[in-house]
């Protein structure tokens, strides 16, 4: 007997798409909650504060150098004529004034340098292809790496043998801060392109870098500083021929002996100035004293006469090789 057979299903055609993913569906525009606004707020805060803190910092370095070549240049030159500059009581005004009659051209000449380094750079980098930005950053970091290296081997030595570099006032300590920034944008670099970057890190790396270079620019003011204000020295008693004769009139005896200074006592019986001393130059007034030298000044003799400004003097100035002109 046979069994009767079973009617197969009928089969379902596939589609050729149906085994293919469905197509993503773009996830429906989020909200406008202001998040973004507040992000790019938060990050231009941030930038601002950063600017702010570099043009605070530079500007205080910039001022600190100032102060500190005039504090040096106002200490080397009166110890040149012997005189403490302590005695004086030289306002933070004449300090930076001097500070800024010294550095005017060198720092003039730094910043030109800079600019043309800054222009040199941004020009290269439109110029060249990506490739070949590329290809002078891989090449130059090594370079500038070895060249920071050695501005620091020959600028350290000379803490220990200053007198080596005598000649060249200023130079082992602007070497060291060109060779500190040199070896930082070395490592930065390298860092950047190895992709080991560390917000902490950069932060410590930033502030030593500054404190480092700082380091060596007051050692390079400080040095120039000395070396200029001991040829200014130099060049002040060399005109002391020239400068105007003063004749100092007092109430009362000052004591006032030197070479060429003559002390005249007045008889007349009705002034008011009872002695009188001509052969003097006046090189400063400053922080109510007169300093006086005698018109034959010079390095290897002569004393300087540090005398308090009162309403018991009379100063009179006249031509360099002048007598004074009225009686006594």
């Amino acid at each position: 007997m046979s069994t009767p057979r079973r009617p197969t299903p009928p089969r379902r055609r596939v589609r050729r798409g149906g085994l293919r993913p469905p197509p993503e569906q773009e996830p429906p525009p989020a909200e406008d909650t202001g998040a973004d606004t507040e992000e790019d707020a938060d990050s231009g805060t941030s930038r601002a504060f950063r600017i702010i803190a570099a043009v605070v910092a530079n500007t205080t370095l910039f001022t600190s150098l100032l102060y500190f070549f005039g504090l040096i240049a106002t200490q080397v030159f009166f110890a040149h004529f012997r005189v403490h500059y302590t005695l004086l009581s030289q306002t933070a005004d004449e300090i930076l004034g001097r500070g800024v009659d010294g550095l005017f051209l060198p720092l003039a000449g730094i910043a030109a340098a800079g600019l043309v380094v800054a222009l040199a750079i941004r020009l290269l980098k439109v110029r060249l292809s990506a490739e070949g930005w590329s290809d002078l950053l891989r090449y130059g970091t090594p370079v500038a790496g070895v060249l920071g290296v050695l501005l620091l081997a020959v600028a350290v030595p000379a803490t220990l043998d200053p007198g080596s570099f005598s000649e060249y006032p200023g130079l082992p300590g602007l070497g060291f801060a060109i060779g500190v920034v040199l070896l930082v944008l070395a490592w930065r670099q390298w860092n950047a392109t190895a992709r080991r970057t560390t917000r902490g890190l950069a932060v410590v790396e930033s502030v030593l870098t500054f404190l480092l270079v700082s380091i060596g620019l007051f050692w390079a003011v400080g040095d120039y500083s000395a070396s200029v204000s001991v040829r200014r020295g130099y060049e002040v008693e060399a005109r002391i021929p020239a400068m105007p004769s003063v004749v100092v009139y007092s109430a009362q005896g000052l004591n006032l002996a030197g070479d060429g200074v003559r002390q005249t006592r007045c008889t007349q019986p009705d002034t008011a100035y009872k002695y009188r001393y001509a052969g003097l130059k006046l090189l400063l007034q400053s922080g109510g004293q007169y300093v006086f030298l005698p018109a034959t000044w010079r390095t290897t003799s002569g004393s300087a006469f540090v005398v308090p400004r009162t309403d018991s003097l009379l100063l009179e100035f006249g031509p360099a090789a002048g007598k004074p002109s009225r009686p006594c």
